[in-house]
Order: C-alpha cells, then structure tokens, then sequence
C-alpha cells in the first residue's frame, strides 16, 4: 500500500529527502523511536527547528527541537502508526504524514528545508517496504523483526511466539511437540522471551519452551509486534545467551476498536498417524482444541488515558504419547496387553493396589490468559502505562512412556499453573536532548502436581523374546504408581525488576546511561522417592510377576527425613540477584558511518546459602583393598554452602555500520561483544535442595549401592507412607549438589559481520552475514561418587565394575546383570564397585570456558510491494560444540544425560541442539478480489538436516550406573579385540550394521558424540484468509484456514518427522549391541540387542509429522 505525504506550502517548502529506515535500537523494550537529521542548502544544519510527532489514533504526542548538528529525536513511543512528523521554523510549518514506527527500533526521517522552486512536489513511501528495510545507520547486529502483517499472513496452529520466531533462518524448532526452540546450536533454555520489557521466560528454567506455561502467557491476538534478537550490542541487553524473543502488546486508541474469535481443530482434520512397525497408517486419535477469546480497546479520556484488554481461553484433549503395547496403534512397545493385564491384576491381588489402566483417561489441557492495559499520556513530554496478566493452566501429563516403557493411568498427574504479572512504565522527555525510562514489574508463578494415585513409584520389568522389526527388544518397564519426582513437590518464584535509563544527545553522540536490578525468590519443594520407588526386575518374561508377587525388588530407593528432621527441612528457599550498571555512545560520525561502544558490568547476588555439610567438606580417603567389599570413605573436600554470590563480569560491546555511496542502498556492519546469560535456575538451586543434611537415601540395586535381597521376606510396601527405613548392610546414604569454585552464569563472546545490497530487480534485498560464538563461561557436571577404577577397558577407559560385572557369566544374553545363585551376594555385578557408601549421589556442577560455534546466511528477501506480493528464501549453516548439553533440570540427570568415553569427562562435542543446515522461505499474496475486503495467501517452507544423535551401547558398559557409554567399533571382522557371544554369526551381523551404517570410519576406536544426524525433514505450513463484511459499514468480519504440513496432505509419506529419540541416559543415542562382561584377556564380549538396530521414531505424539487444519472466525468491529 502506498502513502504519499502531505505538503502545506510556504515561503520555504519541504523538499523532502526522506530515508524512512529500521534502526535496531536493540533494547528489551516496549516502545519505538524516531530520529533525524533536518537540513538546509549544502547540506547545512538547520539549528531550532520544532519538531512534533503525533500519533493519530490515540493524539499522543512527542516534542523536539533540532540540535546544532541539525538533529533530533524522541523515544518512547508507541509501535505502529500512523504518526504525524510536523516541522516548524520561523512560523512555516510543513507535515509529513503516515509514518510508521517498529517495536525497539529508531525510525529515521531525514528532512531538507529548501526553496520552494527545488521542492519535490510528490514523494512516494511504501510503508510495507520501508517497514522491512535493513538500511539504516544504526542497523548492526543479527535479528529479524516479525511485523503485525507478518502474524497475520502465516500459519500457526499453536498461535505462539515460537511459530513466528522461526522466520530467522538461524532460529529453528528443535522440538515442536515441546515447543522447544534453539538458535545457532544454543541450549534452548539459554533463549529468553519478553513482553512489554518484562520476562515471560520460565524463571525456574524446567521448560524446553522457556515459557511457565504450554503456551505464552498472552494471547498471539494482543500482540503488535515482535522482535528476534541474536547479536544485539546495545548494553541494555541482558539475561540470554542464545536469542531475545522481544513482543509489545497493543494498547487503546481514541476509538473504540476490538474483536471476537473462535479458533477450532479437532482429529478429523488431520492427517493418519504412521505405525513404523507395520508400515501401515491409522487414523489418529480422538481430540479437539478450541480456543475462544476477545480484544477490546479505547479511550477513557480522550487523547489522554486508554484501555485495552484481552481474554483468551484454550482447551485441548490432544494430549498424551503415541507409545501403545504390542500391537497397537502408533509406536509399539515390547509389552504384550496380556502382560499388561497380569500385572494390574496382580496388584491388585497381592497388594490392593489399583494401577489403573493403559487407556488415558479422558482428560483436557486448559489455559486461560487474561490482559488489561492502560496507557496515559500525562502531559505532552510524559507517557506512563501500566499492563496485568495472568493465566491459568490445568494441564494433564502422562510420564513414564518410551520405546522400551509403558505407563498405567496411576502414574499421570495434573500440573496446576498460575503466572501473574505487573508492569509499569514511564517515559519523559525533559529536554529536547535528554529522556528517561522507568520501569517496574513484578512477577508470581506457582506450579504444583495433583497426582492420579498416591503410591510409591513401580516399574515391572520384561526381558527376553523376539520383539517384531521395527519395535525396540532388550529390557521394557511398565510403570505405575506415583511418579517419583511429585512424591514431594511443589515451586513457587517472585520475580521484581527495576529498570532506569537516561539517554542524552550531545551533537553527533547519544549517551546510554543506566541501572537496572532483578532479585526472584524461590520456594521449591522438589525431593525424589519420598514414597519409594520400586524396580522389580527377572530374567525371563514367565517370571516378571514371580520378583513383583514376592516383593522383592532388583532395585530400590527411598529418600526419608534424617533423625530430628522433616520432609521440609529439605524445602530449597533462596534468592538470586542481579545488579547491572550499562554506559554507551552512539556516534554519527558521518553520513556513511556509525560507532557503538559501551560496557554493562553485571553482579550476581545469591545472599542465602545452602546448609554447610560438615561431612561432605571433609578430606576423600580411597578405598582400601581387603576382604568385602572396599569403599572409599571421608567425603570429597569441598563445600557445598559455595554460591555465586559477588561474580561480576564485564561486558564490552562494540558495533558499526558503513553506508556506501551508491545508486542502489548497500551497507556493511557488524560489531563484537560479551554476554552474560542466565543458567537455568533450577541448577543453582539443587545444592539448596540436596545438602546431605535434610534427607537420606535408602536403597538397594543401583548407583553403586549393593544387591537387594532374593531371599526372605520381601521388602516391598505399597503403603506410601511406611517404606523401609533401613536395609541390612546398606547404611543410609547422603545426595549431596555442589556448585564449584569460581562458576559464573553462562557468557559467550558473539561477533557478526553482514553485507546488504538493494538488487535491481524484483524490489529485492541481497544478504550474506556471518556470526560466531565462543564461550567465555559455561556449565557441565561431575559426579563424585563414582569409585576409584577397578580396570581399564580393552579400548582403554575407565572400568567401576565389581568383579562380578566383569564376568561374563553374570550376564543375560539381553545385557541384563544376574544376581542369583553364584552371582548373588558380592559375586552380583555392582557398579560403582569402590564408592563412598556414606553418600548416594554427590555431584557438582563445575565451569568450563570450551565451546562455541559459527554461522553462515545467505538470503533474498522482497517486502511486500504494491502488487501485494512478497517473498523470501535464506539458507543458514550452523556448527556448534559444547562440553554438557545440560538437558535436564536435576543435577545427576545432566551429568548422566551425556554420551562419554570415560566417565566425567570435560569433552567438547557436537552440540545435540544444532540444526546444521537448514532452508527457509515465504510467500505472501494479498488482493482484494472483492471491493474493500482483503484476501490473504501466505506460504512458509522449512527443509532441515535432522537432529545429531550418538552410538551408545544398549547397557551400563564401564560400569559408573549409567547407559551412556560411546560404542568401541573393533579394527575389522576378526580382529580379536572384541569377543561375540554369539559367534561369528553374530560378529558378521555386527559388522553388516556397521557398514550399512558408515560406523566402519570409526574403526579402531570409539565413535564421536553425536557424530550422525537423523534424516532430512522438509514442511510447508499454508494461511489463507478472506475478508468479509460486517454488522456496519466499518465492521469485519474474517475467515482464516491454516494448514499445517501441506505436503503430508497431498503424500502421508511426505513431511515426516523421524529422529533418534531422547534417553534420560545418554540422550539422543542409538544402539544395538550389549556389554556382556569380559574374558580372561580382558576382551569385551559383545552379544546383539534381541530387537537389532534401534530404529528411528516418527514425532507424532501431537500430530506434528502430520498435516493438520485449523479454522478461525474473527469479528473486528
């Protein structure tokens, strides 16, 4: 759409050389800017010009008198438009009309008062254009800003941020069932989403979507504009290292403008689930989401005081897993429902326990998101406005299901969420060359389980047999029970925030100044087994239901409060602060090039310490040799009370911009800085949680603890609140989490450099721009527990086996440990054969200054012009390494969720977050084929190399508890250095998959991390929506379809998803063979997994390898 500017005439005219651009002013704001330079004849300042920029919808209005350099500028301001630039001198007044601004950007306007006879009688401003335009003095860093056009012409289905934040080409969605998303290879919680300035962000960090709740705690229809930050230098950034998503809500104007919606899906609009195992299609399962809302604004007063509010209320019944027993439906498990059905019979027998049943129940997610806004323009240099939220989510989740796992209904729960939260702001221009802001928000979020059962937690395991092709064999578990980590749990956080900054303009310098200060309270009750947690295992399926009648476990755990102690004494209640100063100066050095340089110095506070553990702290004795078993004893000299308190770092951060004389626009920029994020909370808090002296472990069969009993009674007790409290020769045992010397919050060291050239053809934009990543702090964790070495491995690592995990006799064909008859008792294999048996696990998160990654993007891009056409294409290669992928909220989870050679290792690695290549484009069409009423077609594609993953053996091989050791390939077919169980048969089944599977460049030695990636996945998403008529002339109403996965619809095998799935132990990783102790050479013996190679999984828990429709109405009036 085209708007031409509006010229009263006078003595002087506006001869307008008018350069409308977006200029990233980089902060986590709410507001826009506006700027420029007024001039005369030669290009002469033109000193005392009054400038007046006025919003016309709502009448606000900003001053500004132009400087000796001829410039001027006002922040502060509302995003969007139209405003009015108005410009007085000597008594002429000219207007230039219809400009719009963008979210965190400064809108230049560039004027030259010139006589009337060199006036440019007619200037044309296509605001699409110029609202996508990269050209500006200020433009230096990476990121992309998605516009109220662009929300409203592409595809979401889930309505979120997240869907739109994917228009970078370096930001991907790493996970769309859990929302999860990862820019340049990044860790996905080190991202963080703001809206209004104020972080959305789960402040606890246990959400691969980094948001509290399912979805953003605002409606999609309540957002103006969004904003992606990559490499942003203004010193006002802070609290990520990965990617700012940056949203404004909408506010009110002098009319009264809102609108009613009603979005709706269900499963007969969308496309059959695949089953891997029959190669077969079925339809999926029964399910509807609606979501129902309003938008509704105006004024109180008019051009002084406004409203705006918004109300949306989702539910869904899609949820759940896709995993089914033999046979089934979707993605089978090697459980039978007949296995099934003894097993809840027997429960209910032998126990009096009902474990529920395999079918979910039917159950409902709903989210309810409530939004009141007010803006007020207090007088014509002072705007304020103050925004509430708050949501409600009940949230039903179904634990416990795998490609080896099941779960019964008892072992669900229903997540109850709220997050509320609090912003004002103020803005005041005090003079014409200096402003300030002020905001203050607040922030509460509560989050506690309501459990279907209130039992201990049960798996039964099943071994043995031949699974069908295509479904995972080895161990399976069906579980049921109370899940373990909600026998005791419950968080609740109270975020404040405080932010001032004043900016001052002094010739061709602006001076940034400022302060800002967060401080989140945390209450979280989090302590694992607090009802037992019972592994009953057996060695073949006829006698699974004979260990779990009896009551004896293969494995055990029970956490109880120490004498003296509560449950709540365990309870971790802390504070985390931050204190940040910032300084920097923007210089105009001339028309073609711009400087930014400046510093923030940030300074964590966590004033509370864990409870000092006296036992912890004192020196490590090592095991001595001797009849039994050998331990070490002492504890592991260290303190576990250490916290980040008083870490300050500083942050330099640089940036230019070179604008080149050209017939066509043309610029380099780029800049370098340092970036201080924030690591996910919970890790901080797990030494609050696990002192050693609130609670103690007691247990059998796991973590180097020794074997559960096979004779006698059974220890078993289904009673939640009466498990054992001690167990014969197993003295209770301490979790202790420490946060090691000299850890700081995550940091990285970010530098881009970008060329953009305006094409001659096609209205097209050229870009090619590189970023890199090094780490300066990073987080990975340590197990210290473990035991000295028992033996090194024949390819040479680390074993912590007992003597009876080295010997092959004690081994299931299937990889399972034997721990009856002569191995039972000290001949059972043991892992962590020499450990300290005063303490369970005891682990301590440690820096590391490793890792980092590069990016290349290509990309062409044409704003939409006149002809209602737009488009774009980008290609973006990304590499990144990392010491720890930090998967998991708890501490012994992140040190066990890494594939490794040797145990503890500081290794750099592929990072499992990385979207190597990846391809984007879009296609916009908007026409009004019908007088007055828009029809919209929008179009995006995304193709993308698959996630990384692992070769791990199929069980614990050196013996440290865990089942995430990289697999060791011999040298060739009969080498010797490996010994098969099964023959040369079996050695030549190994090598065929070897080979099929170019594991064979490995030879000789142990396969990388996350050296292979699944397979290629290309998507097309499709919008497209019609303007109809209203009640009243300037009513509308709208009809929008989206479809999801377009290609899927014209081929089912087309858009597919398929990945190597995530393990808690080595996290995404593939196997198919098994440890099986070792010879009296010492050789490894290697026996085939009963299932073969671990096959790749279809991601359809929530329908996302499918196509998928969704219709909206919405009425705006």
């Amino acid at each position: 759409m085209n708007y031409r500017s509006k010229v009263r005439y006078s003595q002087l005219a506006l001869g307008l050389a008018i350069a409308l651009a977006s200029a990233p002013a980089f902060a986590q704001t709410t507001t826009a800017n506006i700027g420029g330079r007024v001039t005369g004849l030669g290009d002469v300042a033109v000193v005392g010009a009054q400038v007046t920029i006025t919003h016309l919808p709502s009448g606000t209005s900003a001053q500004a008198l132009s400087d000796s350099g001829g410039r001027f500028a006002a922040r502060g301001l509302r995003v969007g438009g139209p405003y009015r630039v108005t410009i007085t001198k000597d008594g002429k007044t000219e207007v230039i009309e219809n400009v719009f601004l963008r979210l965190a950007e400064t809108t230049t306007v560039n004027a030259s008062l010139v006589p009337a006879e060199r006036m440019l009688e007619v200037v044309e401003v296509t605001a699409d254009n110029l609202a996508h335009s990269p050209f500006s003095a200020t433009a230096i860093g990476a990121g992309t800003t998605v516009t109220r056009d662009q929300l409203d012409s592409f595809a979401s289905i889930q309505r979120n941020l997240q869907d739109y934040a994917r228009l970078d080409p370096r930001l991907a969605q790493t996970d769309k069932d859990r929302g999860e998303i990862s820019v340049l290879g990044q860790n996905s919680r080190f991202n963080s989403i703001t809206i209004d300035g104020v972080g959305v962000s789960d402040t606890f960090g246990l959400e691969a979507n980094n948001l509290p709740t399912a979805k953003q705690p605002i409606s999609i229809d309540a957002i103006e504009e969004v904003q992606i930050n990559i490499s942003n230098y203004d010193v006002t950034q802070r609290g990520f290292t990965g990617a700012n998503i940056n949203a404004v809500t909408r506010s009110g104007t002098n009319e009264f403008r809102g609108s009613v919606f009603h979005v709706f899906r269900n499963d007969s609009m969308a496309g059959d689930r695949f089953n891997r195992a029959a190669g077969t299609f079925f339809a999926p399962p029964e399910s509807e989401d609606t979501t129902t809302g309003f938008t509704f604004g105006g004024p109180i007063l008019r051009d002084r005081l406004f409203f705006f509010i918004a109300y949306e209320d989702f539910t869904s019944t899609r949820l759940g897993t896709d995993f089914v027993p033999l046979g089934g439906d979707g993605r089978q498990v090697f459980i039978t429902p007949a296995e099934i059905d003894a097993t809840r019979q027997l429960a209910q027998s032998r126990w009096g326990i009902d474990a529920g049943t395999i079918a979910r129940p039917q159950q409902e997610l709903r989210v309810e998101d409530t939004l009141v806004k007010i803006d007020w323009n207090i007088a014509e240099n002072h705007r304020a406005n103050l925004r509430y939220t708050k949501t409600d989510e009940s949230m039903p989740i179904f634990d416990g299901f795998g490609a080896t796992s099941l779960a019964l209904s008892s072992h669900g729960r229903i997540q109850n969420k709220t997050f509320e939260s609090l912003v004002g702001q103020w803005f005041a221009d005090w003079t014409d060359t200096f402003s300030t802001e002020f905001r203050a928000s607040r922030r509460e979020y509560e989050s506690a389980p309501l459990n279907a059962s209130n039992l201990p937690a049960i798996a039964v395991r099943f071994t043995g047999g031949t699974p069908p092709p295509g479904v995972a064999g080895g161990i399976r578990s069906l579980n049921f029970g109370t899940e373990r980590s909600r026998h005791f749990n419950r968080l609740a956080t109270t975020t404040d925030d405080l932010f001032f900054a004043g900016n001052l303009f002094l010739g061709d310098h602006e001076i940034k100044a400022g302060v800002d200060w967060s401080r989140i309270e945390f209450f979280n009750a989090f302590l694992q087994d607090t009802r037992g947690n019972y592994t009953f295992g057996c060695l073949l399926t006829a006698t699974c239901a004979n260990s779990f009648e009896a009551g004896r476990p293969l494995q055990f755990l029970a956490q109880v409060p120490q004498p003296g102690r509560s449950l709540n004494d365990g309870v971790a209640q802390w504070q985390l602060e931050n204190l940040g100063f910032f300084l920097q100066n923007t210089w105009f050095v001339n028309d073609n090039l711009t400087l930014v340089s400046g510093f923030r110095v940030d300074r964590t506070g966590m004033p509370d310490s864990p409870l000092f553990n006296p036992l912890a702290a004192a020196p490590a004795v090592a095991a001595v040799p001797g009849p039994g078993r050998p331990r070490a004893t002492g504890g592991f000299g260290l303190n576990n009370s250490n916290t980040l308190d008083g870490e300050i770092l500083w942050q330099p951060r640089f940036g230019f911009n070179y604008t080149f004389d050209s017939e066509r626009q043309t610029q380099i920029r780029g800049g370098f800085g340092l970036f201080q994020g924030s690591a996910a909370n919970v890790w901080l808090s797990n030494p609050y949680s696990n002192t050693g002296r609130a609670t103690s472990i007691i247990g059998c069969g796991t973590g180097g603890l020794p074997a559960c009993p096979t004779t006698g009674p059974g220890i078993f007790s289904p009673n939640p609140a009466a498990q054992p409290t001690a167990l014969p020769g197993t003295p209770p045992a301490a979790n202790v989490d420490f946060l090691g010397e000299n850890l700081d919050q995550p940091s990285v060291w970010r530098a881009n450099l970008a060329f953009e050239h305006e094409l001659p053809f096609w209205g097209a934009i050229f870009s090619a721009e590189v970023i890199l990543t090094r780490v300066e702090d990073a987080i990975w964790f340590q197990h210290l527990n473990i035991g000295a070495p028992t033996a090194t491995g024949s390819d040479g690592r680390a074993l912590f086996w007992s003597p009876g995990g080295q010997n092959t006799n004690c081994w299931t064909d299937g990889g399972a440990p034997i721990t009856t008859g002569a191995c039972a008792g000290l001949n059972a294999p043991v892992a962590r054969w020499q450990n300290n048996a005063a303490f369970n696990n005891a682990v301590i998160a440690l820096p590391t200054s490793e890792g980092g990654g590069q990016n290349f993007t290509l990309g062409l891009t044409r704003p939409r012009q006149a002809d209602g056409w737009s488009w774009s294409l980008a290609y973006s290669f990304t590499e990144a390494e990392e010491v720890s992928p930090l998967t998991s909220s708890v501490a012994n989870s992140n040190w066990q969720a890494v594939a490794v050679f040797n145990t503890n290792e500081d290794t750099l690695a592929r990072s499992p977050y990385l979207v190597r290549d990846r391809i984007i484009g879009t296609l916009a069409y908007r026409h009004f084929f019908f007088d007055g009423f828009a029809t919209d077609f929008g179009l995006f594609y995304e193709g993308r190399k698959g996630k990384p993953y692992s070769w791990i053996f199929g069980n614990d091989l050196n013996g440290d508890g865990v089942t995430n050791d990289l697999m060791y390939i011999p040298r060739a077919f009969g080498s010797g250095e490996v010994v098969f169980r099964g023959g040369a048969a079996e050695e030549q089944a190994f090598w065929n998959i070897v080979n099929a599977n170019g594991l064979n460049r490995f030879a000789g030695g142990v396969v990388d991390r996350y050296s292979d990636f699944s397979p290629w996945t290309n998507s097309f998403d499709l919008r497209i929506s019609q303007e109809l008529p209203g009640f009243f002339k300037e009513h509308r109403s709208e009809l929008v379809l989206d479809i999801l996965n377009v290609g899927n619809l014209i081929n089912k095998d087309w858009g597919r998803i398929d990945e190597i799935g995530f393990q808690a132990q080595g996290a995404q990783a593939r196997s198919f063979v098994n440890y099986l102790g070792r010879d009296a050479q010492g050789r490894y013996i290697y026996g085939l997994q009963s299932g073969g190679l671990e096959d790749f999984i279809t991601r359809q828990a929530r329908g996302e390898s499918q196509w998928a429709a969704q219709i909206t109405f919405r009425y705006r009036f």
